[in-house]
């Protein structure tokens, strides 16, 4: 008791170590151990060891989609990452720049937060519908009618639809974690750069991104973890089977199929090891977020220490 009295900040961190060791560290082991199982989340336990791992990449079915998803998930971070990202710092420093209106952008661009995901859905639905779409009007209008197409039935396209709504609702999030960073910066430095005449973009390519540098590394591991763990658009959009061929397919999707079945919300077509599959394929995913997210971070902080 003199060892605890000795150190009473520890009554402080021992609420919340507990919440996060019940609900974070407990849910991670307990996954692990029902993945060396099999289990149809009712009956008995079946120990099988890493028969589920084996029969995951060596069934061709099972396999073929689990790298489907996997494909659609990284296609997602990667579009993230080379054209969100971009456009987020773009227009962070375009209102950190106070152009006219930049409270009214700011507040417009950021907007789409506050729009739930299955209104996002319905109007990306009313964009790229085939018959009433806004998207084939206007290229009819611009008399480009025979570009028409039923954007929302081509497999080849599904997963860029959802990427388009994906980026349009998210793109404010990254902006206002660059914009709080570029409002960091000290004046003088930005100061300092005008009396050495630097122009508008000399200063954010030779300043202003050098100083957020670690922000813009914070933000990539987000924009991965984020694109790992995409589940609501990809199933409103093509449901649990994930649409025309699984041509809106992702990781998460990929989890919730085989865990609770395909034929609706709350289950349909399982079998007697969903929950066994399942829990090896979330475990798969854990694996795959954390392995690329410390290396991510390990960088950031090599970085930083530079």
């Amino acid at each position: 008791m003199a060892w605890i009295r000795s150190k009473p900040f520890i009554w402080f961190i021992l609420p919340g170590f507990l919440l996060y060791s019940l609900f974070s560290v407990y849910p991670i082991f307990s996954a692990i151990q029902i993945s060396l199982t099999r289990w149809d989340g009712i009956g008995k336990k079946t120990f099988v060891g890493f028969g589920n791992y084996g029969e995951l990449f060596s069934n061709p079915e099972l396999f073929r989609q689990l790298t489907n998803a996997l494909g659609h998930s990284a296609t997602i971070f990667a579009l993230n990452a080379l054209v969100v990202l971009p456009a987020q710092l773009y227009l962070a420093y375009l209102i950190y720049g106070k152009i006219r209106g930049h409270r009214f952008f700011q507040a417009m661009i950021f907007s789409p937060q506050f729009i739930a995901t299955p209104v996002i859905v319905f109007m990306g639905t009313l964009v790229f519908d085939g018959n009433i779409g806004v998207f084939n009007k206007l290229l009819e209008t611009v008399g480009l009618g025979g570009w028409t197409r039923p954007w929302m039935g081509l497999p080849e396209l599904g997963i860029y639809i959802v990427w388009l709504l994906v980026a349009w609702s998210g793109i404010g999030v990254g902006m206002i974690f660059f914009l709080g960073a570029m409002k960091m910066i000290s004046g003088e430095i930005i100061e300092a750069a005008l009396l050495d005449g630097a122009s508008y973009w000399g200063r954010f390519f030779r300043i202003v991104l050098p100083q957020i540098k670690t922000t813009i590394l914070n933000m990539l591991i987000l924009t991965y973890i984020f694109a790992m763990t995409l589940f609501d658009y990809s199933f409103i959009l093509g449901g649990a089977s994930g649409g025309i061929n699984r041509s809106v397919d992702v990781m998460a999707l990929f989890f919730y199929r085989i865990s609770f079945g395909d034929n609706s919300a709350v289950g349909g077509t399982t079998n007697v090891n969903a929950m066994g599959m399942g829990t090896t394929i979330a475990c798969v995913m854990f694996v795959i977020v954390f392995a690329v997210a410390l290396v991510q971070v390990a960088l950031t902080y090599r970085r930083a220490e530079d």
